[in-house]
């Protein structure tokens, strides 16, 4: 357990040490406050939730707030070969990939706390704008975190398997989309049920979750995913001693 803190106390310092931190921060929310704005002003008059509407606001930015996160996790190491001395020590494989992604996972959650946080004092200061459900708002906390939790796993891996730091930004910004595009993909293919779509759609769950219906299958699917990414990690971690 020492040992995990101490890389996860690395991990997430070093994100605080240089400006790129704050800036990715400050750039996320602005741009997820644009879009909810923008949102707002296309809605008007229609019955969609200001907590649907931020909720998707804040998904749209995701792939591009967790990829600056992401990409430099291991790309970073391997570049300054500071990675093979890290897998010389006795620090087991399992433990520099959780370290590494429960600190990416931390600054994530710093973000998206601090969006998440900006409709209810939006709501607080203007009092214009309608009462919060807070049903809602912890229902869309909760869809987004564990969204959040699939992304960063698949960023970790995608920074894995390359030394390039841009390479690993391209293609982590393209896995983490996937997830996020599975409805559209799946509607190009032929007998396709909507039931399995909705299954699968991230829209669908945030609809769901913020409409107050916290079911279990969006959670385990998420978690899944999540389990079998940090899974894959470890072992392709795990290749580079067997060669």
């Amino acid at each position: 357990m020492r040992k995990f803190m101490a890389l996860f106390g690395k991990e997430l310092g070093s994100a605080f040490l240089s400006p790129l931190g704050y800036v990715t921060v400050a750039v996320f929310m602005s741009a997820t406050g644009w879009t909810f704005l923008q949102a707002v002003q296309a809605q008007e008059g229609s019955r969609m939730q200001l907590e649907t509407m931020h909720a998707i606001s804040v998904l749209i930015w995701m792939p591009v707030f967790i990829t600056v996160i992401c990409m430099r996790l291991f790309a970073e190491e391997k570049r300054v070969g500071t990675i093979e001395t890290l897998l010389t020590t006795s620090v087991r494989d399992v433990t520099v990939v959780l370290a590494k992604y429960f600190g990416a996972m931390a600054f994530v959650l710093i973000g998206l706390g601090a969006a998440w946080a900006s409709l209810p004092l939006l709501v607080l200061h203007a009092p214009d704008v309608e009462a919060v459900d807070g049903g809602a708002l912890l229902g869309a906390g909760i869809i987004l975190v564990l969204v959040a939790l699939c992304c960063t796993s698949i960023g970790v891996l995608v920074s894995m398997l390359t030394r390039n730091q841009i390479v690993a930004a391209i293609s982590c910004f393209w896995a983490i989309c996937v997830p996020l595009m599975i409805t559209p993909l799946m509607q190009t293919l032929p007998y396709v049920r909507q039931e399995v779509l909705d299954r699968l759609s991230v829209e669908q769950h945030i609809l769901l979750y913020t409409g107050g219906i916290l079911q279990a299958p969006p959670a385990v699917f998420y978690l899944t995913i999540t389990a079998f990414m940090l899974f894959a990690a470890v072992r392709v971690l795990e290749s580079r001693r067997w060669i």
